[in-house]
């Protein structure tokens, strides 16, 4: 089945393809499921405790796209130690919503909790930089 960075960096490219063609049960199949699961995000609520509060807002996320969005990792590390891993690393949103283009960077620590030899993602840290001077996020930021 591969090394355990082989494993975490396939769980990923799942994500990547369940969420680019707006599949919720694909997407979901991804989390760590239950309680446990902990997000934070870039959009309201802002965070989710629970694997079903996440499914919520993945449904609304994907209703706000005008067609199926775009993801890109770029620099994604895996750091993995027995059964607990993270990847840091950017991740890239873009598609169109409400007929406005969106197209933009994000900072991600993904945690992943390796249960039954597979490896799930249990907490999902998702920001922008934030201009202090003014307090708003720098949605413009490339990596």
């Amino acid at each position: 089945m591969g090394s355990d960075e082989e494993q975490i960096r396939a769980v990923r490219t799942e994500w990547q393809n369940a969420v680019q063609s707006r599949d919720v049960e694909r997407t979901m199949a991804t989390y760590y499921p239950g309680p446990e699961y902990l997000g934070f995000d870039v959009m309201p609520p802002f965070s989710f405790a629970g694997s079903d509060s996440f499914r919520r807002n993945w449904v609304t996320f994907f209703e706000m796209f005008d067609e199926d969005p775009v993801f890109e990792f770029k620099n994604m590390k895996v750091h993995c130690s027995g059964d607990v891993a993270f990847t840091t690393g950017f991740t890239r949103f873009a598609g169109s919503v409400g007929g406005n283009k969106v197209d933009l960077w994000t900072r991600e620590t993904i945690g992943f909790r390796k249960t039954d030899g597979k490896w799930l993602m249990i907490h999902d840290h998702v920001s922008v930089p934030i201009d202090l001077s003014t307090g708003v996020g720098i949605t413009d930021f490339r990596p």
